[in-house]
């Protein structure tokens, strides 16, 4: 399950580099794992079941959920990126936009999850660590998406902009050095030479 686990991440991590054109982008979005599987734990611990191997299970499933709604934060900023707004404009108009989906998806999620987790017949114990899994680690994984990816973007963007400061000399903007606009740049370029 490991190896397959690894596997599967690297396909994860690989699809969104390239869709997003940006490998330190893909590593953001993976920056919300570690809060959800953060919150799985912590979700056992509140509904006072022990972590086990099915708890992985649903460990892999969260691991989907959040990634999905990350990336549909970070498209959202990007495309406002492309249609000509600021960083911190583009990175607080996407926490607009999409906050009642990513609510209402994750609410909707733990809802519907939660009367299996409050089952208490035989059958239903082997699906419960799976469900206290999934339902916590959305519960948190949203938390941390709306409250600290936002702020995760920007300071990925300073980082970006005093490394090139750095290696160049020169200060660029908050927006040089975003993978949007170097990509338009790129493609500028190149109709350009030809």
């Amino acid at each position: 399950m490991m190896v397959l686990l690894l596997v599967a991440l690297f396909l994860m991590l690989l699809v969104i580099a390239l869709n997003f054109g940006s490998t330190i982008q893909a590593f953001i979005i993976f920056a919300v794992l570690p809060a959800g599987i953060c919150g799985s734990i912590l979700g056992h611990g509140i509904v006072d079941k022990p972590v086990s191997i099915l708890s992985a299970w649903g460990m892999i499933a969260l691991m989907g959920i959040l990634v999905n709604d990350a990336v549909v934060f970070l498209d959202k900023y990007n495309r406002l990126i492309k249609e000509g707004l600021g960083v911190k404009e583009a990175i607080y108009e996407a926490g607009m936009a999409r906050f009642r989906p990513i609510i209402l998806t994750s609410l909707t999620t733990v809802a519907g999850l939660y009367p299996l987790i409050l089952e208490k017949s035989f059958q239903a114990q082997f699906l419960v660590p799976m469900a206290v899994s999934v339902a916590y680690g959305v519960l948190f994984g949203t938390y941390f998406i709306l409250v600290f990816f936002p702020s995760l973007v920007l300071f990925t963007n300073d980082f970006k902009r005093s490394t090139k400061w750095l290696w160049t000399g020169k200060k660029p903007s908050m927006l040089e050095v975003e993978a949007v606009t170097i990509q338009k740049r790129h493609l500028e370029e190149l109709t350009e030479s030809d």
